[in-house]
């Protein structure tokens, strides 16, 4: 008898769990997103070709929401550059008179807000902003010596640590972005 129960346990976990996604758990009547054109509101154009290509990408194969034009659409995705930002990090004594900056920290924060076209709800409205490093040198961030994005790996053991410095940290940063815009999108369900 024991074992019955056991059994019919095991077996309601597996069936249970079978059916999880990420989909399933959407806000009520939402099933698919229209995504406008980035708006920029900062004279830095690259990252918004980034973004407006990465945002659909990743809700593509991540299979989260389908994408659809405004009209076909059960939800709305916007999302605005608010700023970037090159802040000093670190400095170097070039000689005793005065001090070079070594390497820089890009800031971009963004703001995204998600509607639910047909309850005409706002479902998120948030900023969140995301950093990357790289340095004035003029080399190619891949023999940097710097951990670009802190996730642990330098130079050609990082697969995004490449390009020209300020280039690669806007893609980097923009991913990063990316990655959290997706993270807020499932966070909500």
């Amino acid at each position: 008898m024991k074992y019955k129960i056991f059994l019919y346990f095991i077996l309601f976990l597996v069936y249970s769990c079978s059916f999880y996604s990420f989909k399933g758990s959407l806000p009520p009547n939402v099933h698919s997103v229209f995504i406008p054109p980035v708006i920029n509101s900062t004279s830095e154009y690259k990252i918004t070709n980034i973004l407006n290509n990465e945002v659909t990408s990743a809700l593509i194969s991540n299979n989260l929401l389908s994408i659809a034009d405004l009209y076909n659409a059960d939800s709305q995705l916007d999302i605005t550059v608010k700023s970037i930002n090159d802040k000093p990090d670190v400095y170097n004594l070039q000689n005793e008179d005065f001090e070079v900056v070594e390497q820089w920290k890009l800031n971009v924060g963004v703001k995204i807000v998600w509607h639910n076209i047909i309850n005409s709800e706002i479902i998120i409205d948030k900023e969140i902003s995301d950093w990357a490093m790289y340095n004035n040198s003029g080399i190619d961030i891949s023999s940097d010596n710097i951990d670009n994005d802190s996730d642990g790996l330098i130079d050609s053991a990082d697969s995004d640590e490449y390009g020209s410095p300020r280039e690669a940290a806007i893609r980097i940063v923009a991913n990063k972005i990316v990655e959290r815009i997706v993270n807020e999108l499932t966070s909500t369900w």
